[in-house]
C-alpha cells in the first residue's frame, strides 16, 4: 500500500454522497446580522451636495405685523374721536348774504374753470362805478372805451358766477384781472377745450359791493341763450379787492392730517 491515506466510508455510501462540511463559525469580531425586532433600522444618509431641508418657522404675531395693525387701527378710530374731528378740515362757511349790500364788504368763494373767462356773460344797460356787462342788450355789445388797453383781462366787465358750496348767484366785475386769476388763466388757457376737460378750482375774494341789478340776462356758455335767472330777481354787483386760489372741493386731501396719512399708505 502506498503512502496515500484512505478514508473510511460507511457501507452503502459512495464518496459523492458525502455531506458537505459544516460552514465555519463566524469569528467573535464580526458583528452579527440584526434580525430581531428590537434593533434600529439604518438611517438614510443625505446625498452629498444636496441643500439642507427648509424648516418652516411657526408664524408669530409680532414686529411689522403689529405695527401695521396699530396704524390701521389708529387711522380707523382717530377720525371718530374728538381729536380726529379737530384735525380734519371743516366745510367752507356759507356766504354771508346779510353783508351783500351796496357799500358793504364780504368774502366770496367762487368755483371756476378758465373757460369761464370767455364763456360767462351778462346783458344789462346800466353800469356801476365804471363796471358794466359785456352786452347792453341781447344783440348789442357794450361799446368799447377807445382809451382802454387792447387786452386787460376784462378789468371792467361784469360776469355772473356761483358761490362755492351754497350756489348763490353774484355778479363780479374784473375777476380775471386780479393777479391770482390772471396767473391761472395764463398757466391754463382754455383754448378750444370743453369746460369739463379743464381743472375746476375755487377762488376766495375780498370784495366790496357797488350796485344791484334787477333781472339781468345771463349766458352760461358761448352757445347758450340769454335768460334771466328764475330764482334771483335782484343780483348784487361786486368788485374784488384781493383774490386767492384755494383748494378745490373735489381734491382728495384739502389739508387734513388724517387724509394725508391715508393717501400716503
Amino acid at each position: 500500500m502506498s503512502g496515500r491515506l484512505l478514508r473510511y466510508l460507511p457501507a452503502g455510501m459512495t464518496e459523492s454522497e458525502n455531506p458537505p462540511a459544516s460552514a465555519p463559525a463566524k469569528s467573535a469580531s464580526e458583528p452579527a446580522t440584526a434580525t430581531s425586532a428590537g434593533t434600529k433600522p439604518k438611517v438614510k444618509t443625505r446625498p452629498k451636495g444636496s441643500p439642507p431641508p427648509v424648516l418652516e418657522e411657526t408664524p408669530v404675531v409680532a414686529g411689522r405685523f403689529l405695527t401695521a395693525a396699530a396704524i390701521i387701527g389708529g387711522l380707523t378710530l382717530l377720525p371718530m374721536s374728538c381729536l380726529g374731528q379737530k384735525l380734519e378740515p371743516k366745510d367752507p362757511p356759507t356766504s354771508k348774504v346779510d353783508e351783500w349790500k351796496v357799500g358793504g364788504k364780504s368774502t366770496l368763494r367762487i368755483t371756476l374753470v378758465t373757460a369761464d373767462y370767455g364763456g360767462l356773460a351778462c346783458s344789462y344797460e346800466k353800469e356801476f362805478a365804471g363796471k358794466h356787462c359785456g352786452n347792453k342788450t341781447d344783440t348789442e355789445a357794450w361799446p368799447r372805451d377807445p382809451n382802454a388797453p387792447l387786452e386787460d383781462n376784462k378789468a371792467n366787465v361784469i360776469q355772473p358766477y356761483r358761490t362755492w358750496n351754497d350756489n348763490r348767484l353774484v355778479m363780479v366785475a374784473g375777476l380775471w384781472a386780479t393777479p391770482a386769476l390772471a396767473t391761472r388763466l395764463h398757466i391754463e388757457p382754455p383754448g378750444n377745450l370743453l369746460p369739463e376737460k379743464l381743472a375746476r378750482f375755487v377762488t376766495e375774494c375780498k370784495v366790496h359791493f357797488v350796485g344791484e341789478m334787477n333781472k339781468p340776462k345771463l349766458k352760461w356758455g358761448p352757445t347758450s341763450t340769454w335768460n334771466p335767472d328764475p330764482n334771483s330777481e335782484h343780483v348784487m354787483v361786486a368788485v374784488p379787492d384781493h383774490c386767492d386760489v384755494i383748494p378745490e372741493p373735489s381734491e382728495p386731501c384739502p389739508g387734513g392730517v388724517i387724509c394725508a396719512l391715508l393717501t400716503s399708505l
